[in-house]
């Protein structure tokens, strides 16, 4: 096949004379059709209005001047393309037979008739997210917390549920039928400890052979997977029927159906343990059922992918289809678990389940883990940092008369995180407000119950096990640590003080006991507490001011301005002294510049004033002509601005009860009259009510009829007398 290229040559040029002359003949035709049009412009113009026509007229002539020099500039442009692809060569060539084939296929497939399809192309516009207010922010910090406790009071109902069916005298006997005789021998209630070991140990081996594990039990799942997790289901009917063959589940409907369990062998981790629970019981042994609450967590753990971003998240389309590789890779094939390999390696997990043993003999409770065979081992039970699906917040127990106690002390190194992981600590403002956390609220209630010498050394023991504990290897352990600290770790309002004793370093930094870490504050904040400042005390911190009126955020701006931050300084407890307002002197107040005095606490009161917190009582100390200022309790910020809570007034003391006399005569006067205003009004509406009444019977006597006679009755009487079938009008109705 055979194709055309351009050459290097040109050719001569051809015909030059016959196209300057067409080219000439088009240039004489538009300057006649110019003229034309010049001259009837110059002939329609009117004679009132010519010197104004004839300043258009040029301007219009200058426009077709301006044109026609345009016009011509194209065709000349024109002219030279057309000179210049005329002066191509082109040269005839041979392709390649590759080639040749390609354009063949290229004209086959033109020649062949195209069927066209409808094609529905719809152009979204992207979608608009909008920022998440505060409030939406608030309602789902809120919403996440309410779940978060309503989780943590329904695993306690339901850990005391199982404790109580693990002292059924059903249960009881099952297990008596079971237990190997040499346990039974050894496990009694006043065991000393080293026979109790004994037999538990033999019990834990007979045991480890006995069930058989079917999975892992109760399973902390996140926040966001909630939504997922419960979409479908109307009902807990519903959820539950659902959810009964979920091999991670542990739904058992009653007693029998517990009990059945021990009988088949066969049962999850946390079940196991129950059960096992159930054993040390019918051998007459003193058990807790010891149980580490896996709650819905309050707050997105970190690395969590948003709501937002997981509703926009793009969804594959069928173009994404053609931009997938050729080439098909073979995916890589699933490797083969084996469920009994898996839950043995589960078995060497800290579990959520497990149980202690009351000692007679050492007068203290032993850790049993009934999974891992582990005696007397508390602190294995806590799990890895890593652990996400294992976390220690609550560990309670549950003894054999349902009482509850908290051991969490026990089996954590770090009870400042356990606390932290229980709920969001409280700000500072809600503990100067008196705020109490709610899970110290929730336990109160949960474990009461009376304390006996036995709780009292529990207790005291777990206070020790918290001293004892080992010195952390890592900064970042040290922070919020219940026993050391670091001065990198202080917060905005804490100070060491003092500076010593110095337990250790660790990269360079002093290791310091946390009893030394202290709490500053403000003059402000300390004089609202009834305390002042000593004289010639320095501030012991200078920290950043907080900004809550608007006077404060102008001095902020205008400190921006000069090139620094405005600061203010803070004292410690020990740098405070009560405060001592100043007396009264010759029966005057000391008021401060507002007319009022401060009376944050019951001692800032003046000597020689007395304090009456009756609301009102100043306008009549006003017009008694008692000297008095308001007594400000408190101050609460509206708008930016802080406004004073005044409670009362507070006077000379000579002046208290006559103030006192004259406000009960007042009160007594207001009684009076607003009882007598009650009876005016009681007498308004008995008045309006008998006038209404005695109008309606005088109209009913004057416009009434006397006898009760019905008009479509006289109607029907005087049609056949009449013959008439018009209705009767009202001087008929009255005769």
């Amino acid at each position: 096949m055979a194709a055309t290229r351009r050459s290097g040559k040109r050719k001569e040029p051809l015909n030059v004379t016959s196209t300057s002359e067409s080219s000439s003949k088009q240039q004489t035709q538009k300057k006649a059709k110019l003229e034309q049009q010049k001259s009837s412009i110059r002939k329609g113009k009117g004679k009132e209005k010519q010197t104004e026509d004839d300043d258009m007229m040029e301007d219009d002539v200058d426009d077709i001047n301006f044109s026609y020099s345009e016009i011509k500039d194209d065709e000349k442009e024109d002219q030279d393309e057309d000179d210049e692809e005329d002066d191509i060569d082109w040269e005839t060539i041979q392709l390649p037979p590759k080639f040749e084939q390609e354009l063949k296929t290229e004209d086959a497939d033109n020649d062949t008739p195209m069927i066209y399809k409808d094609v529905e192309i719809v152009m979204e516009t992207p979608r608009v997210v909008l920022k998440e207010s505060n409030w939406e922010k608030a309602y789902q910090r809120n919403l996440r917390e309410w779940m978060h406790h309503s989780h943590v009071v329904l695993l306690i109902a339901h850990y005391k549920l199982r404790n109580n069916w693990c002292s059924a005298t059903n249960m009881k006997s099952v297990c008596l039928s079971i237990i190997p005789d040499n346990c039974k021998r050894l496990l009694t209630k006043n065991s000393n400890e080293s026979a109790l070991k004994t037999g538990i140990k033999w019990l834990l081996k007979w045991w480890y052979e006995f069930m058989v594990l079917t999975g892992p039990g109760l399973l902390t799942k996140p926040y966001l997977e909630l939504g997922n997790y419960y979409n479908g289901f109307k009902t807990l009917k519903e959820w539950i029927d659902a959810h009964q063959s979920d091999e991670s589940g542990d739904y058992i409907e009653d007693l029998e159906a517990f009990i059945q369990l021990l009988v088949s062998k066969s049962a999850t981790r946390d079940t196991a343990a129950e059960l096992f629970v159930a054993i040390l019981r019918a051998c007459e042994c003193d058990v807790r059922l010891v149980a580490s609450l896996q709650p819905v967590p309050y707050k997105i753990a970190p690395g969590t992918p948003s709501k937002v971003a997981i509703d926009n998240e793009p969804e594959d389309t069928i173009e994404d289809s053609d931009n997938k590789p050729i080439f098909k890779y073979r995916a890589p094939t699933k490797t083969y678990v084996d469920p009994n390999v898996q839950f043995k390696e589960a078995r060497a997990k800290p579990p959520t389940v497990w149980c202690e043993v009351y000692c007679n003999d050492t007068k203290r409770w032993i850790t049993i883990d009934p999974i891992r065979g582990h005696i007397d081992k508390p602190m294995l039970m806590e799990p890895a940092t890593l652990n996400r699906s294992n976390h220690i917040s609550f560990v309670l127990g549950f003894d054999n008369q349902n009482k509850v106690t908290d051991v969490t002390r026990r089996y954590t190194a770090n009870m400042d995180k356990a606390m932290r992981l229980r709920e969001r600590p409280l700000t500072r403002r809600e503990k100067e407000g008196g705020m109490k956390l709610w899970s110290d609220l929730m336990l109160t209630g949960v474990c009461r119950k009376k304390k006996t010498e036995r709780d009292h050394l529990e207790f005291e023991e777990m206070e020790k096990q918290q001293t004892r504990q080992v010195m952390p290897s890592a900064i970042g352990a040290f922070k919020n640590h219940p026993v050391y600290a670091l001065e990198r770790h202080l917060l905005k309002y804490e100070v060491l003080y003092p500076k010593e004793p110095v337990l250790g370093s660790i990269r360079g930094e002093k290791i310091y006991p946390r009893s030394n870490v202290k709490i500053v504050n403000t003059a402000e904040t300390f004089r609202k507490q009834g305390k002042q400042i000593k004289e010639g005390e320095q501030p012991t911190k200078m920290v950043k001011a907080n900004v809550f009126t608007i006077e404060k955020k102008r001095l902020k701006e205008q400190a921006k301005q000069d090139g620094h931050d405005m600061l203010v300084a803070c004292y410690g407890d020990w740098q405070t002294e009560p405060y001592v307002p100043p007396p009264v002197i010759d029966g005057k107040l000391p008021k401060n510049a507002y007319g009022s005095i401060d009376l944050f606490t019951p001692g800032m009161l003046p000597l020689g004033a007395a304090h009456i917190p009756i609301k009102g009582i100043g306008k009549l100390a006003r017009k008694l002509g008692i000297d008095y200022a308001d007594a400000v309790v408190d101050f609460e910020f509206v708008k930016m601005r802080a406004v004073p809570v005044i409670d009362g007034v507070i006077v000379v003391e000579q002046e208290k009860w006559v103030l006192l006399e004259a406000w009960e005569e007042h009160e007594q006067s207001e009684a009076i009259k607003a009882i007598a205003k009650q009876e005016k009004g009681v007498y308004i509406r008995w008045r309006k009510l008998i006038k209404s009444v005695l109008i309606k019977a005088r109209v009913d006597r004057a416009y009434g009829s006397h006898d009760k006679v019905d008009k479509w009755a006289n109607y029907d009487n005087s049609k056949g007398a009449d013959g008439g079938g018009f209705l009767p009008e009202s001087d008929q109705e009255n005769d």
